[in-house]
């Protein structure tokens, strides 16, 4: 899995104190005041947006392509509706050689593996087999496996971007989802450390995690139990 920010809205910073200050006289002077301000003044203000009404963020974008990830990971990631997408097609690629992307527990057991790669070797065959009797790649497509490898596109404005990061670095999503997130939080706080308030607010990133390691120590493979927790632990990271 590898995760790229590819592009970002540039001066961000001074775009949102621009768009938050709507009590000012709107112009593109302000526009240059603004910019003018010490970094220290910028840093404070921008802390102060971080707790309020965040319409404003969505002025400011981040574009990620993702590669390496399964399609189980893209099923769930297009259902935030608030962002676009553009992901690798298998309607006219022939996918006769596609690569598998296998989940840590699937790594951690040998016979895992080699059960799955049987049944690897036999989808392959059969979707090559029914692409050689004239079946479009349309058509044969659909023996291919859910963890089959694919690459996206993501796009999301900030407001969007920081509903996902609360919702999806937590311990009730899927691993792989919590590591393509938790990647892109990495990117977009290379380019803009302050985003870290919007993000996670005060807490930090890390505030949940001890609680979240004793869920699964405490129950493990139960997931109803530690569901119970975790969901509990989500309402908090969405409030902090």
């Amino acid at each position: 899995m590898k995760v790229t920010l590819i592009n970002y809205t540039q001066d961000a910073s001074t775009l949102l104190l621009f768009t938050k200050s709507t009590r000012l006289m709107m112009n593109p002077g302000l526009m240059d005041e603004i910019r003018s301000w010490p970094e220290d003044k910028k840093l404070s203000e921008l802390e102060y947006m971080a707790n309020t009404i965040p319409s404003s963020w969505e002025f400011v974008d981040y574009v990620f392509l993702v590669e390496g990830v399964s399609r189980a990971y893209t099923h769930q990631q297009v259902r935030t509706r608030a962002a676009s997408y553009a992901q690798q097609t298998m309607r006219v690629l022939n996918m006769g050689e596609f690569d598998y992307v296998y989940t840590d527990k699937n790594k951690q057991s040998d016979d895992a593996r080699l059960v799955i790669n049987q049944v690897l070797d036999k989808i392959k065959w059969g979707y090559n087999q029914l692409i050689s009797i004239g079946q479009s790649p349309e058509d044969a497509r659909g023996i291919l496996p859910t963890n089959i490898a694919t690459n996206i596109v993501c796009k999301f404005n900030l407001r969007t971007f920081v509903d996902l990061a609360k919702s999806r670095t937590g311990g009730r999503t899927q691993s792989e989802y919590q590591k393509v997130i938790n990647a892109m939080v990495d990117e977009v706080l290379k380019v803009h450390p302050w985003a870290e308030k919007f993000l996670f607010g005060d807490v930090g990133r890390e505030y949940f995690k001890e609680i979240e390691a004793f869920a699964q120590r405490e129950f493990g493979n139960d997931i109803l139990k530690k569901g119970e927790l975790l969901k509990i632990v989500d309402k908090m990271r969405k409030q902090s």
